[in-house]
């Protein structure tokens, strides 16, 4: 499983493990009832605690995108069409407020403001 967490960043590394399997899930680059890596696994690979392992695998499990069973791991969840896309929304909210505030910070209206989200997202969108 290809997980890129860094230890430079200020972000704890049991969200960066949190975040990177919940991407993982949500790109299909991991399959509803597959096997994730053991605690001892994953905190060997990324010479991390075991502690902060299993802080994430709690975390994924408390908000549903992964399941375990006593004895025998723990695995991705089936998610909804529903779920996904209402997880995605939520990972773009926060950043988008927080443009739409310095926006409005900054006195730009709503018309120039979403000009420039539609100049942004063309731009984005030749560089695929």
């Amino acid at each position: 499983m290809l997980i890129h967490v860094s230890q430079a960043s200020p972000k704890p590394m049991y969200e960066q493990v949190v975040e990177e399997i919940q991407r993982l899930i949500v790109a299909g680059e991991m399959e509803p009832g597959e096997m994730l890596p053991s605690i001892r696994e994953l905190s060997k690979e990324l010479t991390t605690s075991g502690i902060t392992i299993r802080r994430a695998y709690q975390e994924l499990e408390l908000i549903g995108f992964i399941y375990t069973r006593k004895g025998k791991g723990s695995f991705v969840s089936a998610l909804s069409e529903e779920r996904l896309s209402r997880w995605k929304m939520e990972q773009v909210r926060e950043p988008l407020l927080e443009s739409v505030l310095r926006a409005k910070e900054l006195d730009l209206n709503q018309e120039q403001f979403q000009n420039l989200i539609n100049d942004l997202w063309q731009k984005t969108k030749r560089q695929e």
